[in-house]
């Protein structure tokens, strides 16, 4: 036992150290693509912003919660059974926009969104595995949606995609991430075994309706997410729709792949490859601009409330999660 959980704490260590080497290297080549631009021309085109792209970066962010409460009350169903009933939705809908907002800024989605959610349904009786179905649920739905969402991207693209001067096809990629979400909806529809796994941590296979609502819920997400950016990137850069969301897409693969926190420099020095590699220094200060402002809306502005939310659910009932978590614990 002492080994093992010496050999756990070896590798969560390594993991994150890997993390955080991946961080500074993204941030050491971030420094390196922002050379040339001045501050003072980042400060004005962030000035520049007004009304309307605020308004709709925030539509499209708070679209994108909502949507990510009805994956939750999704995953409930699917992996809580008939516990999920005991849940009252607007909890569900709570405790995915907090769990969320915590993930995406903070990274580790299993284990950040897997905390939060324990301390918010053992009040309603789930326990810990219960809980930690629902999360693996909800984090296969996002993945699977990003897929879909980098799918839809690349197969609406005729342009290829230019990479440091080299031209790459991006319609045969796109083809690859459709057969892989068909391959889930296929599996849901005539797959073998109802659950992937075994005993009380198993998740169990989704039926044909809930598997597409999945694909199709998480799909939105993603889109509505690419929006929020796209409100903030300047007509005058000639970036349309369907390329910044292929940009956008790849971005978000590479830099939920290298699990660095919200992908925080992977996600930019992508977009700026992408979107500005070999473009002016103004060019590239307005997609850091664009950039900027994306974090903010829909990754700060909505930690902020997610934090206060928390706090004020912990000073309503000051004991009883405590007391749930415990129950739970023995349960598990």
């Amino acid at each position: 036992m002492i080994a093992r959980a010496s050999a756990g704490s070896r590798c969560r260590w390594c993991a994150v150290t890997f993390r955080g080497a991946l961080l500074v290297a993204a941030c050491w080549a971030l420094r390196r693509e922002l050379a040339g631009i001045r501050p003072a021309d980042l400060v004005a085109r962030l000035a520049a912003y007004g009304l309307p792209h605020v308004a709709l970066g925030l539509a499209c962010t708070a679209a994108s919660f909502l949507v990510l409460g009805a994956i939750e009350v999704a995953a409930l169903r699917q992996a809580a059974g008939e516990s999920s009933t005991d849940v009252p939705r607007r909890a569900a809908m709570t405790t995915a926009f907090v769990a969320n907002a915590f993930s995406q800024s903070i990274g580790l989605a299993l284990l950040t969104g897997a905390a939060v959610r324990l301390r918010a349904y053992v009040r309603h009786g789930l326990d810990a595995a219960a809980v930690a179905r629902v999360t693996g649920v909800v984090t296969l739905t996002t993945t699977l949606g990003l897929v879909a969402a980098g799918a839809a991207a690349l197969l609406a693209s005729t342009a290829p995609l230019h990479v440091q001067g080299v031209a790459l096809a991006v319609r045969p990629a796109g083809a690859v991430l459709a057969l892989l979400v068909l391959a889930y909806l296929t599996w849901s529809l005539v797959g073998r075994g109802e659950a992937l796994g075994r005993g009380r941590w198993s998740l169990p296979r989704p039926s044909a309706t809930l598997a597409a609502a999945q694909v199709g819920l998480s799909a939105l997400d993603w889109l509505l997410t690419g929006t929020v950016l796209f409100a903030f990137v300047p007509a005058a850069l000639g970036v349309g729709y369907w390329a910044l969301l292929r940009a956008y897409m790849i971005a978000q693969t590479v830099g939920m792949t290298s699990h660095v926190p919200a992908g925080a420099g992977v996600l930019e020095l992508v977009m700026l490859a992408l979107l500005a590699g070999a473009a002016p220094a103004a060019a590239r200060a307005a997609v850091v601009a664009s950039l900027v402002m994306f974090r903010v809306v829909y990754y700060v502005m909505p930690l902020v409330v997610a934090v206060v939310v928390a706090g004020a659910a912990e000073l309503r009932s000051p004991t009883r999660p405590a007391a749930g978590a415990l129950e739970g614990a023995r349960a598990g």
